[in-house]
């Protein structure tokens, strides 16, 4: 299972490596709704819909929608107000699954959960375009990527080694606390050497760590929530597009959470010297 997820994973980070560093950022939006497509046809599924052309017609209204915030929001102060009403969905996210566990299993359809597809998955593909064009918004938006791969790594083998004490046992059995401390010290790490590439001052290194430790923190709430998600339509992945990861949204459901925080942030970082 792990030779397989690398087998995938390596032709995936190397494809997004070259396309965050050698294309523009409208190239960049293709291949973001190429993605959203899918996420879309999946969350519909998540959200109770089992007919084809219903969750084809999800998936193209997703689309739709970033095409258009893409064109009418990115570069408006109305995304400022998008990433701020986002971060307090994902505040609340995190409170209600602390709180409460998953709902029992059901095929049942749900609007609710079928609408919060609109700020789980258009907002983060928002931020991830707006980050490649900040300053040196390439290499910016391969930190803030690459900050999730190193986070999954430093959880997988901190957790392998030293795992005990499980971190959400009703939603991801698998996670331990000892796992995310591990992706902690190790984004911690990632964010002093990443300061050195950018030349920052002591100042924005100490908020860059500031905030790679919440994106960190947050880009686990993403995980999370697809995970409770799964478990209250009673399914293991959201798709298998991804062989030995499964669907786009298992893949992506990390920077669904972190990336808007991540962007909301960044501005604030390069504008303290």
């Amino acid at each position: 299972m792990l030779l397989q997820r690398i087998l995938t994973a390596i032709p995936l980070a190397i494809l997004a490596v070259w396309a965050i560093l050698h294309q523009p950022t409208e190239m960049l939006m293709y291949a973001l709704l190429l993605v959203s497509f899918i996420a879309g046809w999946e969350w519909a599924q998540l959200a109770g819909i089992r007919a084809v052309p219903l969750r084809l017609a999800n998936a193209a209204v997703i689309t739709l929608l970033v095409y258009l915030a893409y064109h009418y929001i990115l570069h408006t102060h109305w995304l400022h107000y998008l990433l701020l009403v986002t971060n307090i969905w994902w505040c609340l996210v995190m409170l209600r699954m602390a709180m409460k566990p998953p709902a029992p299993a059901s095929e049942q359809f749900s609007a609710f959960k079928l609408l919060i597809a609109l700020i789980t998955i258009i907002p983060p593909v928002l931020s991830l375009l707006r980050v490649h064009e900040i300053g040196d918004g390439p290499y910016w938006l391969l930190y803030m990527v690459s900050l999730v791969w190193i986070a999954d790594i430093g959880a997988y083998f901190s957790g392998r080694k030293f795992g005990r004490v499980k971190l959400a046992p009703h939603l991801s059995p698998g996670k331990t606390r000892e796992g995310l401390y591990g992706a902690l010290l190790l984004t911690s790490l990632y964010a002093v050497a990443a300061s050195r590439f950018f030349g920052l001052t002591p100042v924005q290194i100490f908020w860059l760590w500031v905030v790679t430790v919440f994106a960190t923190l947050i880009s686990v709430a993403g995980d999370l929530f697809i995970s409770l998600l799964k478990r209250e339509r009673g399914i293991k992945d959201t798709g298998a597009i991804l062989p030995g990861h499964g669907g786009v949204l298992d893949r992506i459901d990390s920077i669904t959470s972190s990336a808007p925080f991540f962007l909301f942030m960044l501005e604030f970082i390069l504008s303290h010297e």
